[in-house]
């Protein structure tokens, strides 16, 4: 396929969305045939990758996220076209704003975070029952939309200074729909089974990489770690580790690094702060979340598991 194939199927428009990759870029689209808006990422080749064999793998896992049963909370894929300078991957656009721009704006209430938690771990559980894992989960790659009384609640309570939960003005607010949570960005997104090797590169968010990761070791309770990290953040709208722990630089994300071996040294000695609210004050909160963020692995709930939780049959707010 040439570039010229390429723009006779799409109308590239401007660009929605930077990323930290280089040669990688998020641009708005319109389908020739049938007018579809859509969103189309563009790599170029090889500018966007290190080697040879990680265009192998990235091309690897992007077929297969194509072939991955249609949901309404992972990022649809529609097609991918690929020509002599750039692959366009092109997804299915999605309303809303991602999680830490909408913590910035309006942060949810505690009914919708429950929604979002619940829908985050839907997403993720798809993704582990058909043997993937994603491995770079953050608030970043969680589309959230909202609906517009839910903005208006989170608006007040934000004025009245609570962190979760609905003002008490808002019983006058008419019934709302809850919000819609959906997973973004699949490009880290690999197979896995217990009998997968360790990893070579430590990838993923600082803040968000469970410690084991550090040591090359991915799994889905690896992801699961990062799920925990997305909720404390939602809760208490601060991280569970300060930021000195992690003093990595570029270039020494290698597994086995004297820097990748301090920061998980760090990891383990780290207690994570269950004192402050609202986990002070909703205990079931404060277990589902700690069981999320286990240091070890083998003490972290499954995505299944933490479905059931009780948090999310929980109806009372500490904030009403």
């Amino acid at each position: 396929m040439t570039e010229a194939d390429v723009r006779k199927r799409y109308i590239l428009g401007e660009e929605i969305m930077e990323s930290t990759n280089h040669g990688v870029h998020v641009v708005q689209a319109t389908r020739c045939r049938d007018g579809l808006s859509c969103v189309i990422k563009t790599r170029q080749r090889p500018g966007s990758f290190k080697s040879a064999a990680l265009e192998r793998d990235w091309r690897q896992t992007t077929e297969v996220q194509l072939g991955m049963p249609k949901t309404s909370r992972l990022c649809e894929f529609f097609e991918v076209l690929e020509t002599p300078e750039m692959y366009y991957v092109v997804m299915e656009r999605v309303d809303g704003k991602d999680l830490f721009e909408l913590m910035g704006e309006s942060p949810p209430s505690l009914e919708d975070v429950k929604e979002i938690m619940r829908q985050i771990l839907e997403a993720v559980d798809l993704l582990h029952t058909q043997g993937r894992i994603h491995k770079d989960l953050k608030m970043e790659n969680v589309m959230v939309e909202l609906s517009p009384n839910s903005r208006r609640a989170a608006k007040r309570q934000s004025k009245k200074g609570g962190l979760c939960g609905l003002s008490p003005d808002s019983d006058n607010l008419s019934p709302t729909s809850p919000p819609s949570a959906k997973l973004i960005d699949f490009d880290t997104v690999e197979d896995w089974e217990p009998t997968s090797p360790k990893a070579k590169d430590v990838l993923g968010t600082d803040g968000y990489i469970a410690p084991e990761a550090y040591l090359g070791e991915y799994s889905p309770a690896s992801d699961i770690y990062s799920v925990g990290v997305i909720m404390y953040k939602l809760l208490t709208k601060k991280f569970p580790m300060r930021d000195d722990i992690f003093d990595d630089q570029p270039g020494e994300n290698w597994v086995g690094s004297p820097q990748m071996l301090a920061i998980h040294e760090r990891l383990k000695r780290v207690v994570v702060d269950f004192r402050c609210f609202p986990f002070d004050v909703d205990s079931l909160a404060a277990d589902l979340c700690s069981k999320l963020l286990a240091f070890e692995l083998n003490d972290r709930l499954t995505s299944a598991e933490a479905l059931c939780h009780p948090w999310f049959a929980n109806d009372d707010s500490p904030a009403k």
